[in-house]
């Protein structure tokens, strides 16, 4: 998820407007791996660094959604601007 939160912008040239529920969805399912990373029972100590890690990941990613979403609607709001 946090792979695919940074390439939707990059894809997302003609399409911001469309792709906000794109953003949407992957910050939810981002927040679902996080709860389930947060309530495992990590035994080892390795397996416990990669559970911070993919938490990390997971808040990087729902940011990164919650950012395109707003820049997003900042452009669909004033894309027609400059024609009047």
């Amino acid at each position: 998820m946090f792979v695919l939160s940074f390439y939707l912008p990059l894809v997302s040239v003609h399409t911001y407007c469309e792709n906000r529920r794109v953003a949407a969805v992957f910050g939810g399912v981002s927040i679902l791996v996080f709860v389930f990373l947060f309530r495992g029972k990590a035994a080892s100590t390795a397996r416990k660094v990669a559970s911070g890690l993919g938490m990390t990941l997971c808040v990087l990613a729902v940011a990164v959604n919650v950012v395109f979403i707003l820049y997003a609607t900042h452009l669909c709001l004033h894309m027609f601007d400059q024609l009047r």
